[in-house]
Formats: C-alpha cells, structure tokens, sequence
C-alpha cells in the first residue's frame, strides 16, 4: 500500500509532467520549463536588491537638498506648498514674498524662478515678508504698455493740493 508522502511525490511528479508537457510540448523534457522562470525571478530580486542598496549609500554619502537656488537672487518657490520667497545671497534670510510684481521690483529684470522642495528649505531662516499688499502675481509684456503721458497729482509738503 502507498503511503500518503507517496502520493504526494507522485502528484508532485504528474503536475510536472502536465506542465511541461502543456509548456513546451515535451512531457519528459530534461529540465522545467517553470525553471528560467524561477532564475529571472531571483535575478530580478537581486539587482532590485543591489540597486536599493546602491541608492542607500549615495544618500548617506551625498545628503539631499538643492542648492543651487544660494546662487545670486532668486525667486524661491516652495514646490509642495507654492509659497514664494525673495532670496538675495546677501543676509542667509528667506524673505516671503506678496506677489511676483513686488519680487521683480526688489530683485531686478534678472530675477530667476527656482523650484525647491521643502526639504531644501528646512534648515534655512525666514525674514519678515516683503512686497506691495495687492499687486499683480503677472507682469504686462512690453507690448501691453501704455506709450502715452502719465499724469500725476502733485501735493505740497503738508499733503494739500498746489493752488493755480
């Protein structure tokens, strides 16, 4: 009489056969077919492995953070939260910004735009904000100005009209 770990084995051994022979047409072929599958398997795992660690090591040689934004006056725009700062190289302060108008107006026509992560931020110290409250986040083009005359009030030194 077979035992149970007999039976077993050999349906461990027909399945084998099934598929092999559904696989690759040879139902006593030398080796399975489910066999290079198994090796791509563990290869795969292993480069995986190998790249993680590899990836691992850079970060803790080489910590994050941008730093290019340090260099000469920018516009620092925080790319998670959007939020805007004037950062002019000169005090190590960030100062918050109101609007683009106020930030072209400090910074110069030279001013650059950078996007930074809030991690590249962290460590760095926040001023007191800086800007016109309620000026335009958009600069006309040179095409959309006014060629005409200005006109403008002009007032004595105690605030009054000049008489004609």
């Amino acid at each position: 009489m077979q035992s149970k770990r007999d039976q077993v084995q050999a349906h461990g051994f027909m399945m084998g056969r099934l598929s092999s022979g559904l696989l690759t047409a040879d139902p006593d072929a030398p080796e399975s077919p489910l066999g290079r599958t198994t090796r791509g398997i563990v290869f795969g795992i292993l480069v995986t492995v190998l790249i993680g660690a590899g990836t691992t090591v850079y970060g803790l040689l080489r910590p994050g953070g941008n730093e290019t934004w340090r260099k000469g006056e920018n516009l620092v725009v925080n790319r998670e939260t959007g939020a805007r700062y004037l950062w002019t190289g000169t005090d190590g302060v960030l100062h918050p910004v109101r609007n683009y108008a106020s930030a072209r107006l400090i910074g110069g026509a030279q001013l650059k735009a950078v996007d930074v992560s809030t991690a590249s931020l962290r460590d760095v110290p926040v001023g007191s904000p800086a800007g016109i409250p309620g000026a335009p986040d958009t600069l006309p083009g040179p095409a959309q100005l006014d060629p005409g005359a200005w006109h403008m009030c002009v007032t004595g030194p105690d605030g009054a009209l000049p008489s004609t």
